[in-house]
């Protein structure tokens, strides 16, 4: 039980670094955010999601399958797939084809975080389960 807090904590510092370096007051803020990492390179951009990376490993290392652990995953890949389809957008210029919404929409800060909570107690709830 101990080991499961601490994989949780982690993973829960895990997001909260996504979220810091992902966070901005409007929709354009977020989407700057996310190019000046890809810029730096796919790899960085990659390792710049260190909650992915972490959970595949748990769910290697205790062979987690179950519903919430896979439900971790899929919203982890479908985050950094369509991070990488608004990129490739923006450098084509054609962003508006798949956000037609303002960019300047504000985002309040708590919804840049409420991954923070979600994914680490998604990750417990795994665990239990497996229990």
């Amino acid at each position: 039980m101990n080991e499961v807090i601490i994989y949780v904590f982690v993973l829960a510092l895990f997001e909260f670094y996504e979220s810091s370096w992902q966070s901005g007051a409007t929709l354009q803020e977020v989407i700057n955010n996310l190019y000046t990492k890809y810029q730096k390179g796919l790899f960085y951009f990659f390792f710049s999601h260190p909650s992915f990376i972490y959970a595949l490993y748990l769910g290697i290392k205790y062979d987690l399958t179950n519903f919430w652990f896979l439900t971790i995953l899929f919203f982890k890949f479908l985050n950094i797939s369509f991070e990488l389809v608004v990129i490739q957008k923006l450098q084509e210029q054609k962003l508006h084809e798949i956000l037609p919404i303002p960019l300047d929409i504000k985002i309040e800060r708590w919804m840049s975080y409420i991954n923070v909570i979600l994914f680490p107690l998604l990750l417990f709830i795994a665990f239990m389960q497996t229990a």
